[in-house]
């Protein structure tokens, strides 16, 4: 299974039907789907690249049912913030940033890291009610997130070692998919999918192997590639209910994969390839063996995915004729309907 490694903007966007699903959307029976009774799942999301924003940057941009703006200070400190002034409602992705201050660039209201004004240009009094939203941040893995929550509810997973003992893939491609994001982290415990779709025979049982938790769920997963007979042996699991992740080894060759999804507007999402293995040794040999492990894992990532994509662009996702080898993913469907659900930043972003 090959596929070349390149930008994905380049390889999925720029859909039209990206723009129709907005006036389409597809809603299916027996599930809840994002943004449905006004609220949204309370995950980790990622918003943006850490190359996306250098310090003293800003960038707008769509989530949830509204718009937010990622910033960083001048000290490289991540921010994300409803986007509309609420003097007069500018979008603050067309500011500034002055030391550590988001700047209005029509009346000049600056607001400080915890989101209050901290000073108008004409030096009116200051109340509660002069601020934004701020989301609860972290920049990891390369990628800058924001959860939607007052607090967070859980932590970032791990990739099976120390985050300063991998090396990640330069590139993180991203890709845009019509589907919420619950959508495409179903595939996880569809285990028929996994077989026909990505042509994986699976050894065992992995069904009786899944060690659910109050935020996910994981499971170790053994078999081979049907095509190439590459041999594979994973933990994968869902984290919250819009990350997957996956560590492991194909034919020996460990490397973990991340493919955490946000959401831009309703029935869509925006996916990262985030990949990494071990660091090297410091030898010509080994950072040899590390970049070669991670365009291979990239380019076999892409691939992968690039077989759901016809599917997830076009599905409506229903809990229908589920049978007995759906168990596990009737359990996750029945795990999305309990999922904290809220919108804490609703009258600030839309």
């Amino acid at each position: 299974m090959t596929a070349n490694v390149r930008d994905l903007e380049d390889m999925f966007n720029g859909q039209q039907a990206a723009i129709e699903l907005l006036d389409r959307r597809r809603h299916g029976r027996g599930v809840t789907y994002e943004g449905q009774d006004d609220r949204f799942s309370q995950n980790w999301y990622p918003m943006c690249r850490s190359t996306d924003v250098e310090p003293g940057g800003v960038l707008g941009r769509n989530f949830l049912d509204g718009r937010v703006v990622v910033y960083r200070s001048e000290d490289g400190t991540p921010n994300v913030v409803s986007a509309y002034c609420p003097h007069n409602g500018a979008d603050l992705s067309i500011g500034k940033v002055a030391g550590d201050r988001l700047v209005c660039a029509f009346h000049h209201w600056e607001f400080g890291m915890d989101g209050k004004c901290a000073r108008t240009a004409t030096n009116d009094p200051l109340t509660g009610a002069m601020r934004v939203f701020r989301y609860p941040v972290q920049e990891r893995f390369g990628l800058i997130w924001a959860f939607n929550g007052e607090e967070p509810l859980y932590d970032l997973p791990d990739l099976g070692f120390p985050d300063e003992e991998l090396a990640f893939h330069s590139q993180i491609p991203h890709l845009d998919l019509l589907a919420d994001p619950w959508v495409f982290m179903c595939n996880t415990t569809d285990f028929n999918h996994i077989n026909i779709v990505h042509g994986i025979e699976i050894e065992g049982d992995a069904t009786n192997d899944i060690d659910w938790h109050d935020y996910g769920y994981n499971y170790n997963l053994k078999g081979r590639f049907r095509e190439t007979g590459a041999a594979i042996e994973y933990t994968v699991g869902i984290h919250g209910n819009n990350i997957f992740y996956q560590m492991g080894s194909v034919n020996g060759r460990w490397f973990a994969f991340l493919y955490p999804c946000g959401i831009h507007r309703p029935g869509t999402l925006r996916s990262y390839f985030v990949i990494a293995t071990q660091k090297s040794d410091g030898t010509l040999e080994d950072d040899r063996r590390v970049q070669e492990t991670l365009d291979f894992a990239q380019a076999l990532e892409i691939a992968v995915v690039d077989q759901d994509v016809e599917i997830l662009n076009s599905i409506r996702f229903t809990r229908g004729m589920f049978t007995r080898s759906d168990k596990a993913l009737g359990r996750f469907v029945d795990y999305l309907k309990t999922f904290p659900r809220a919108h804490p930043g609703a009258d600030f972003i839309r």
